[in-house]
């Protein structure tokens, strides 16, 4: 069985900073608390302050998801994917728990 990884490393822009001005930090550096799994069943961890995914094969998609909607955000990351994997970085997207049509 392959795996893939996904690393991504996720910064709160000058970080105490903007936690002074109500900013909230969404990734703490150490863990995943904080965030919800939806969807298949990859694997998410943190290994030296990133969070990294492995995905499972043969299973639906998975995303790692703010349990909560943000008005304003500053998203900055890095990442590294194994280039046979489709991945990427969904803004705003809307989570149902089954599938809809749309007209």
């Amino acid at each position: 069985m392959h795996q893939f990884r996904t690393s991504i490393i996720l910064f709160a822009a000058c970080g105490s900073a903007f936690a002074a001005e109500g900013w909230t930090d969404l990734f703490n550096g150490k863990d995943i608390d904080g965030w919800v799994q939806r969807g298949g069943k990859a694997k998410y961890q943190v290994e030296d302050g990133a969070i990294v995914g492995t995905s499972t094969l043969d299973t639906d998609n998975t995303f790692l998801c703010t349990p909560r909607d943000y008005s304003d955000f500053i998203l900055e990351y890095e990442f590294k994917v194994d280039p046979k994997l489709n991945s990427g970085v969904q803004i705003r997207s809307p989570s149902l728990s089954s599938p809809r049509e749309f007209e």
